[in-house]
């Protein structure tokens, strides 16, 4: 009696079962890649939104505290952002500021217009300033416009 060799190839319920596994993996990549492609849009969104308010903040910085300067836009100083109402986009003395082109769809101001995205805080006589910017956008979210915000903070003082 001569014995048979081994069986070279696979059976057909291994074929079977490493198709199921493959299909299986494969599935869960597939479902996770849309939400990966979504979290990186919006991570997107919020870095170049940090970016804008942190170029804008700059600015801010770099204005004279309470004199007039050549150097400064419209001859603004830190010191008007923060008194009769603050910053709005709409008044006269702050028609040539940000310089910081602020493109579509991020804005300075809320969706609703209630809320402006220059703050500022200072004592007096004003020697220190503390400053906030926050730029707004519209963001979809489950089939809804929300609106979404980034809000840099940062400080200047002066030589008393």
């Amino acid at each position: 009696m001569t014995r048979r060799g081994s069986n070279i190839g696979l059976s057909l319920l291994e074929v079977l079962i490493t198709l199921m596994l493959l299909s299986t993996t494969l599935i869960a990549f597939a479902a996770v890649y849309p939400a990966a492609f979504k979290l990186n849009r919006k991570t997107h969104r919020s870095v170049q939104a940090a970016e804008l308010a942190g170029a804008v903040a700059e600015e801010l910085r770099t204005l004279p505290f309470n004199r007039p300067s050549a150097l400064s836009p419209g001859g603004l100083y830190l010191e008007d952002f923060a008194r009769d109402g603050g910053w709005r986009p709409d008044a006269a003395r702050f028609r040539n500021f940000p310089r910081t082109e602020i493109p579509e769809p991020y804005s300075l101001v809320s969706e609703d217009g209630e809320k402006r995205g220059i703050f500022v805080v200072g004592d007096t006589p004003f020697t220190y300033a503390d400053i906030q910017v926050t730029v707004y956008w519209m963001e979809p979210v489950n089939h809804q416009m929300m609106q979404r915000q980034v809000t840099i903070h940062t400080a200047r003082t002066g030589n008393r």
